[in-house]
């Protein structure tokens, strides 16, 4: 069931969802099992009308992508929690306590699922953003409300449609409106998770706190690149352009700048125009060229051009085949780069978001690790080079949600890695295990030995027995 509702309603449809929860009791590997060949079975039924309905959405997206991560990735990440889960229930055995763990005593720990769980969801990949963290959500027990983005209206509409076809709106139920986020992260869910901006991260962890909901946070932020000296700069061009220009850079670990060697810069830039020509040899009419998905972040995005122009930055303009036409028609936004912005450009500010790429340079990698350690934590960090000590430096001296080395973006393809953020960029991870756990309450279980005496040893009155064991256990080495 999918609904246009108001806030009275989505608390009776969170009520509803909860009570049935409770009288049916935490759900068994079978049932658990039975809800995510459903979701696979509905991603695979809609395929393609996911593909296109994205499109009209965007204006011009292709179907090739919208298959690959709106389709692939979450029929992959599904397959993977199907065939782990039986796995993943299995209860925790942890050491019990000296000396009642010698006597019979057993702690172990068991995953239970918390009820249920609000999934709002982001515009940029519209479906895998909410059905991928439902896949996690389903396979901890749990049942769901989402909340689709309302900058995609046609994409939330289909969502509605297919989950009323397979699911039972007291497992898995969408809400559809505009303006209705506010109200809905204030509904008392036993966990919400949130995909979307910083800003807006904030609001929901307000509006949660209310209720002492847990959430996860999947924001953004500015995620680096660093090119180390000894980097293959037409290697490194062509996985970076292409990270860079997926969905037109509407990516959240898309990434955000480039920290290039001084002495490299020129040769960078070659390399960075001949890749793009590559990869889109058009831009206008390319189908492959995602466009900016409205208007209004269209006019975001060059408002950061007009202003690095403004301050003197250099923004060279890459056109492939030299193509004269009005941007904001279909909003195939053209690439930039921007060399050497400074602090106080906007560009510099804040998370891009679109197919605008600032590039630094530096003179030793010490610089780098001291600006980046003077920014908000990213989502993600990108390194390339075959330096062991500048790959370790960056990977164990800068805290970012994850990184990837020699390559950008492919850390969130990994299914079997968790994907999340860290301070400003995000809290919570799913993906696998990771986002079984997440969704999950670890109730601690102990089991006290059956010897007597050994479970009334720390009673009153104290013997000199207990008091010769507590000498050794805080006097030994």
């Amino acid at each position: 069931m999918s609904v246009i509702v108001d806030k009275s309603s989505m608390h009776s449809l969170l009520k509803n969802q909860q009570e049935s929860f409770k009288q049916a009791g935490f759900p068994d590997l079978e049932i658990r099992i039975d809800r995510l060949d459903r979701l696979l079975a509905m991603i695979k039924k809609f395929d393609r009308k996911i593909c296109n309905t994205v499109s009209e959405d965007f204006g011009n997206r292709s179907y090739e992508l919208s298959r690959m991560t709106e389709i692939f990735a979450t029929i992959e990440h599904a397959k993977d929690a199907i065939v782990r889960l039986a796995q993943w229930m299995k209860p925790e055995q942890r050491k019990a306590i000296s000396p009642a763990a010698e006597a019979g005593a057993t702690a172990e720990v068991r995953y239970m699922p918390k009820g249920v769980v609000g999934i709002i969801g982001p515009w940029n990949f519209p479906v895998h953003l909410v059905i991928g963290p439902l896949v996690s959500v389903l396979a901890a027990g749990n049942r769901a409300m989402i909340k689709p983005s309302s900058v995609t209206p046609k994409t939330a509409e289909l969502i509605g449609e297919m989950v009323a076809e397979f699911f039972d709106p007291t497992e898995v139920t969408v809400i559809l409106g505009n303006n209705i986020s506010e109200q809905f992260t204030k509904l008392p869910f036993n966990h919400i998770v949130f995909t979307g901006s910083t800003d807006n991260g904030r609001h929901v962890m307000r509006a949660a706190s209310d209720n002492l909901a847990p959430v996860t946070l999947e924001l953004g932020g500015k995620s680096p690149v660093i090119i180390d000296k000894d980097a293959d700069l037409q290697v490194v061009a062509a996985r970076l352009m292409t990270g860079k220009l997926f969905n037109s850079g509407q990516v959240c670990v898309c990434p955000d700048y480039v920290f290039v060697p001084e002495e490299m810069l020129s040769a960078f830039l070659e390399e960075l125009e001949k890749a793009t020509k590559i990869l889109y040899p058009t831009i206008e009419n390319n189908p492959d060229y995602t466009s900016i998905v409205n208007q209004n972040h269209f006019r975001r995005i060059q408002s950061l051009i007009d202003d690095a122009a403004d301050q003197g930055v250099e923004v060279i303009t890459l056109n492939p085949a030299n193509e004269i036409y009005d941007e904001s028609v279909n909003r195939k936004l053209l690439p930039r780069l921007l060399v050497n912005p400074s602090e106080n450009a906007a560009v510099m500010k804040d998370e891009i978001f679109g197919p605008l790429l600032p590039i630094k340079t530096y003179h030793q990698i010490d610089e780098v690790v001291e600006y980046l350690n003077g920014q908000d934590n990213p989502l993600a960090l990108y390194y390339f080079g075959e330096d062991d000590a500048n790959k370790a430096r960056l990977r164990d001296d800068v805290l970012s949600g994850g990184m990837t080395i020699n390559d950008v973006v492919v850390q969130v393809i990994c299914d079997q890695l968790p994907f999340g953020g860290v301070g400003a960029s995000g809290m919570g991870h799913y993906h696998g295990i990771d986002g079984f756990r997440e969704f999950s309450h670890l109730k601690a279980v102990y089991s006290q030995s059956p010897v007597e005496e050994i479970a009334g040893f720390m009673r009153p009155p104290y013997t000199d027995a207990m008091r010769a064991m507590l000498e050794q256990k805080v006097t030994e080495a």
